[in-house]
């Protein structure tokens, strides 16, 4: 569901749960079917599903089961696996990784007709805790292969990880500059494996903008021996606020070239990815793409549970007049990602924004740095606050002010 949809129920429970305002859907009134599904929908993301809520998500039709399982698996799986079809292969598959049953997963792949990015994803994690390394490393190959991606792993039978990745592509034609931001703070143990997936993108026309956040480690000294190393890279010291987004303003305004993208000091991206995106721009103003996360182990993992395949903002490509003329991300603690991309939209229409399905970004993981709820999205008050008043101000409203939250059941 898209923010608009507040300009005309900016009080119904299924429209502000489906926009991820499970706080201020907990808090409306229910007086039909509709919005008492919206408030249950609350609850499963918030971890206050009681019984009488799980039986009455139970009683919904297939695909509102469905929509709640995912909110439900994020705290209880085996609850999701109860309100999921018994063919919803993939969905349950990748409930049974969280429960630490990888054959169980496997087994209900082999049962998906066709494979798809996500059942290779799901098939790598499996093939990874059963420590079959060599069919994880061609999972995650078929993976990318599906979009006609090259291979990211060698053949083999070892353990890897997401600095493991790599691939080899042709350089293409000549083109417009790409401007590619990686901002980092504290990053010495990832910075390097970024910058490089960016300086051998098969696109060739590349600056790559490292900005350093107010880093205590050696992060600056790697990014200026790289920097040294490559005319193309250059090392940046964020002069905004601080913090990514104040770190990416700075980068914007260095920026030469004529397009612009972005990736995480601890992401990596295949090297066709820019080619790509410049392709979906063809007859779009902006381009994003789909993106895995990976754990320590190797495994391609989604704090959410599932699908583990999913769209990320970070990957937003385009000219960077249209940035520049949208204003500067919000310099916020986290969240303004997926803010820039609402007011991209909200300039230019929904239909303004291609979406590609293929994978192009893999997003470090330590799987026991945060709790499941944090790295999913559900970061308490303070984002959902702002989410709240982006979304409201886009539709042209004051955003309510913000429950408190209950304590989990």
């Amino acid at each position: 569901m898209h923010w608009a949809a507040l300009a005309g129920e900016p009080d119904d429970p299924y429209v502000l749960a489906r926009l991820g305002l499970y706080p201020l859907a907990l808090d409306c009134p229910e007086p039909d079917a509709k919005a008492r599904f919206g408030r249950n929908l609350a609850k499963a993301a918030l971890g206050h599903a009681d019984a009488s809520t799980r039986r009455a998500l139970a009683s919904a039709d297939r695909g509102q089961r469905k929509l709640a399982a995912k909110l439900l698996a994020l705290h209880d799986c085996r609850a999701a696996l109860e309100l999921l079809e018994p063919n919803d292969y993939a969905a349950r598959a990748s409930c049974h990784l969280a429960l630490d049953d990888p054959a169980k997963a496997l087994q209900l792949i082999h049962a998906v007709p066709a494979e798809t990015r996500e059942t290779a994803a799901i098939r790598a994690n499996a093939a990874v805790g059963l420590n079959d390394h060599g069919a994880a490393r061609k999972a995650l190959n078929a993976m990318f292969a599906h979009d006609r991606l090259g291979a990211v792993l060698s053949d083999g039978t070892g353990p890897f990880g997401l600095d493991d990745l790599g691939g080899d592509t042709a350089a293409v034609g000549e083109g417009p500059k790409v401007s590619v931001i990686i901002p980092y703070r504290d990053a010495e143990a990832t910075l390097e494996t970024a910058i490089r997936s960016i300086a051998r993108q098969s696109w060739r026309n590349v600056e790559i903008l490292a900005v350093d956040d107010r880093s205590t480690d050696t992060g600056p000294g790697i990014a200026q021996r790289l920097a040294e190393s490559d005319e193309r890279i250059v090392a940046l010291s964020n002069r905004r606020g601080a913090g990514v987004y104040g770190a990416r303003n700075t980068a914007i305004d260095a920026a030469t070239g004529t397009y612009i993208t972005f990736l995480d000091a601890d992401d990596w991206s295949p090297p066709e990815r820019i080619a790509r995106q410049l392709e979906g721009l063809c007859d779009h103003a902006v381009a994003i793409a789909n993106h895995i996360r990976m754990d320590e182990a190797g495994r391609p993992v989604a704090p959410r549970i599932f699908p583990i395949v999913r769209p990320v903002p970070i990957t937003m490509c385009l000219r960077r007049e249209t940035l520049i003329a949208a204003g500067p991300f919000e310099e916020v603690a986290t969240g303004a990602d997926t803010e820039m991309l609402g007011r991209l939209e909200m300039i230019g229409g929904k239909q303004s924004v291609y979406r590609d399905r293929a994978v192009l970004l893999v997003a470090r993981w330590q799987s026991g740095s945060l709790s499941r709820a944090a790295e999913g999205g559900l970061f308490g008050q303070e984002r959902y606050a702002y989410r709240a008043e982006w979304m409201f101000r886009h539709a042209g409203l004051d955003a309510p002010r913000l429950p408190e939250a209950p304590r989990a059941a």
